[in-house]
């Protein structure tokens, strides 16, 4: 659980990350409901681009194939030998 003195409004996280340099942040990744295509949910993500605040449905498998989806609007997802880990090795081989 993180203590709440490190919770803050999203208008004060934004804030704080651009005071940091950070222009490019995934603030939220949102399960909001099942897809048509079988085997898939439907994610709600939610990013910031320098000073505009972004939000995307991305239709994945599951939170770690949204992520990965989302890392071609964020540049800054999960290195690729760390997303090939967590998917397991017999995703990538369909």
């Amino acid at each position: 659980m993180i203590k709440k003195k490190y919770k803050k409004e999203k208008k004060d996280l934004i804030k704080s990350l651009q005071n940091r340099g950070r222009g490019i942040a995934v603030l939220e990744i949102k399960l909001i409901g099942t897809s048509k295509v079988k085997g898939n949910l439907i994610y709600e993500c939610t990013y910031l681009d320098k000073d505009d605040v972004k939000n995307i449905p991305i239709i994945a498998q599951d939170v770690t194939q949204a992520l990965a989806k989302l890392d071609q609007f964020t540049n800054s997802g999960i290195p690729e030998p760390v997303l090939k880990y967590m998917l397991g090795n017999e995703r990538f081989s369909n």
